[in-house]
């Protein structure tokens, strides 16, 4: 497969390396709260931001985490409701639930929010 020179391929990584490693800007770390709450549908309050630093990807993913918890509760189509708005395909939703359960899920929101944080960002010109 081809690859222009240009693309940025980091962004699609996790790690110290890729994704979550912007979030130590205030501004991404901001951007990226708001989109989780926007995507999961959760109000200031009940998902505060976490402090800019090292911990703040398992922070929101402990966050994300009793989200993704009660809305299985309530049945599969609506955790499927809730990826469809977080962006993950029911394909992905089904193979990251069978390979890490819902604190694999959970990261996985949290990168695809920073993703689309970024995405927006970068073509803003502000990164």
């Amino acid at each position: 497969m081809f690859r222009s020179p240009n693309v940025n391929t980091d962004l699609s990584k996790p790690g110290e390396h890729g994704l979550q490693r912007h979030l130590d800007r205030a501004e991404v770390l901001s951007s990226t709260v708001a989109q989780l709450r926007k995507d999961l549908a959760q109000d200031d309050a009940s998902f505060p931001e976490p402090p800019v630093g090292e911990e703040a990807f398992e922070r929101l993913r402990a966050q994300v985490l009793p989200i993704l918890s009660e809305r299985l509760s309530l049945g599969m189509h609506d955790l499927q409701v809730a990826m469809y708005r977080v962006d993950i395909p029911e394909a992905h939703l089904k193979r990251t639930l069978a390979a890490g359960g819902l604190d694999a899920l959970a990261g996985e929101c949290v990168l695809r929010a920073l993703q689309k944080v970024l995405t927006r960002l970068r073509f803003a010109g502000r990164y």
